[in-house]
């Protein structure tokens, strides 16, 4: 026998889950597998759970959350692993382009610099001219540089956010699931 959920059964639920409740299904609703894969991204379901399950139910259920969550904890975790690899390989590689930059800069000033110490005026002079472009270059190697890290970096976390929201939608299909299931054999 098909067993219902009724909006006067969800008056501890927040504003917002009742009135969704009543947008998607009126006033009650026959719970399904079905249903509750369709709308898993909808509804507060341990909140469901705690609130429309029978003990042994909610017991059910839970089992079936916490396998769900430390599975979608592990993707996470591995996508997270493999966001901060990507994300320090890039940073090394800036790094890298950044110090030969600047070990280019630095022996240019340098040199311009031991000029300058000799004759003030004219090394000076110098100085200016040779310094400024060298750190024009430098700003530009960094620049574009640091513009590869932000493009590596962003598409790690692209890539991440969406294994991290495919795992959680999974997730959340697995919870409604199962709550469908205990509360139709509650």
């Amino acid at each position: 026998m098909p067993k219902t959920i009724k909006l006067s059964q969800l008056g501890e639920a927040c504003y917002w889950q009742r009135t969704l409740f009543k947008e998607k299904f009126g006033d009650e609703v026959k719970v399904s597998v079905a249903l509750a894969r369709r709308v898993a991204k909808d509804f507060d379901w341990d909140w469901a759970a705690d609130h429309l399950l029978s003990a042994p139910a909610l017991a059910e259920y839970n089992k079936v959350r916490d396998l769900a969550w430390a599975e979608y904890k592990k993707v996470r975790d591995l996508a997270w692993a493999d966001y901060n690899k990507v994300r320090d390989l890039a940073r090394a590689d800036y790094n890298k382009v950044r110090d030969l930059a600047r070990a280019d800069y630095n022996k240019v000033r340098d040199l311009a610099r031991a000029d300058y110490e000799k004759v003030c005026d004219l090394a000076w002079a110098e100085y200016k001219k040779v310094c400024d472009p060298a750190w024009t270059e430098y700003k530009k190697v960094c620049d574009l540089a640091w513009a590869d890290y932000e493009k590596v970096r962003d598409l790690a976390w692209a890539d991440y956010k969406k294994v991290c929201d495919l795992a959680w939608a999974d997730y959340q299909k697995v919870c409604a699931v199962a709550f469908a299931k205990a509360y139709l054999t509650d």
